[in-house]
């Protein structure tokens, strides 16, 4: 009987995260497609700025801060956190008049530590109404801005723009997968959570939100995922992140193919270690609270990397049809089985509507090499994991 009940838990346990994005797949699906216009709002509602946390990345802050300033962004709402840099990170943002400060502590590294200084800041020195985190790598148009401080005055809660990979056609296959995935996960997925109500994920740049929120919050830690620990934070105070499609901020792949390995890394690690620890907690929290919004979000924070869930799913399959073949029952194998169609199909109908542009049908075939090809990264997360934050290099 335990054996026969540890399989069936087995087939639930990996069902749930397939449910999860199959479902949020198939309302994204569902849903009217959105027009996005390209006119502004007439006028900015809130006084804001833009912290942007930056370590060593000379290469490219003065393309960034030139655009953002070119569209008429006043060059003192910008905040520049020149973060343990050795390179001339500080020197070129000073030399565009925007707000620059250096901090240097070797001992604490990061990201969370970088985003804290840029906060004590602003708390003793400005008077705002929404502060927006930007990453240095990443690009924003002043329409986006726009409706973003506008989202969160009118909202009260933090916002999320739709943070998006820019892939093109000579890329290679993987980074043409994973451009896919993103747009799955920062994009096609908060649309439904968003239409549902729900707290969405927070994706680490592009993020607006109301300071009286942002300035409450410790965001001092070496979390190598601070985003989706903030948006944890966030929604366990009371001011769960909503979706802002119509916002949209554009990242760039590294170059060169070890770069994009140390960031896959260190996101996929992050991502798995954020859910070792506080799925638990959140779980916890919505039961006390008897919240609906921190169930959803501990079960769209629970669901992994989608290369590492179809890897563990393809497992369960093998030891529930090896075992359900020796004791006669399949009652878990047909489950579990259930559950991964239901997920590959809504998959396949995404890729068919929104997915073409990143992967031809041929492409699409090769996706079990790509993730496959991933095992290190997951099999490292056991015997060498990545704990610390470790700069992506760009060039």
């Amino acid at each position: 009987m335990w054996f026969y009940l540890v399989l069936v838990c087995l087939a639930i346990g990996l069902s749930i995260p397939l449910l999860v994005v199959g479902f949020e797949l198939l309302i994204a699906l569902l849903r009217p497609s959105l027009s996005l216009n390209d006119e502004t709002d007439e006028d900015i509602q809130g006084c804001y700025k833009i912290l942007m946390p930056a370590h060593n990345e000379a290469n490219i802050i003065g393309n960034t801060l030139s655009a953002l300033i070119h569209q008429g962004v006043a060059a003192d709402s910008i905040v520049v956190v020149a973060d343990n840099c050795t390179d001339s990170t500080a020197e070129i943002a000073g030399n565009l008049g925007v707000i620059v400060l250096e901090r240097f502590n070797k001992q604490e590294r990061g990201k969370g530590f970088a985003l804290d200084y840029g906060l004590g800041f602003l708390k003793e020195n400005e008077s705002l109404d929404v502060l927006i985190i930007l990453d240095a790598d990443c690009e924003m148009s002043i329409k986006s801005i726009i409706k973003s401080v506008n989202s969160v005055v009118l909202n009260a809660q933090p916002v999320q723009m739709t943070n998006l990979m820019r892939v093109v056609r000579h890329t290679s296959l993987s980074q043409r997968v994973a451009g896919f995935a993103w747009l799955v996960k920062n994009k096609i997925r908060p649309i439904a959570v968003n239409k549902l109500g729900l707290p969405v994920t927070l994706t680490g740049t592009g993020m607006a939100f109301p300071w009286y929120v942002i300035s409450d919050i410790n965001i001092a830690h070496g979390n190598i995922v601070e985003d989706m620990q903030l948006g944890i934070d966030c929604t366990l105070k009371g001011y769960p992140p909503v979706f802002c499609e119509q916002a949209i901020v554009f990242s760039d792949f590294p170059e060169q193919a070890d770069a994009e390995k140390t960031q896959r890394t260190r996101w996929e690690h992050g991502h798995i270690l954020t859910i070792v620890q506080q799925l638990p907690i959140l779980c916890q929290q919505a039961i006390l609270r008897r919240d609906w919004h921190l169930f959803a979000l501990a079960l769209d924070i629970g669901v992994p990397p989608l290369a590492l869930l179809v890897m563990l799913c393809l497992l369960g399959l093998l030891i529930c049809g090896v075992l359900g073949y020796l004791s006669a029952n399949y009652v878990a194998f047909f489950v579990l089985l259930a559950s991964f169609l239901f997920f590959a199909i809504t998959l396949l109908a995404t890729w068919w509507q929104v997915g073409r542009d990143y992967l031809t049908v041929k492409e699409l075939c090769n996706i079990p090499v790509y993730i496959f090809s991933k095992l290190s990264i997951y099999t490292a997360f056991l015997f060498n994991r990545q704990t610390d934050w470790v700069r992506t290099d760009r060039k």
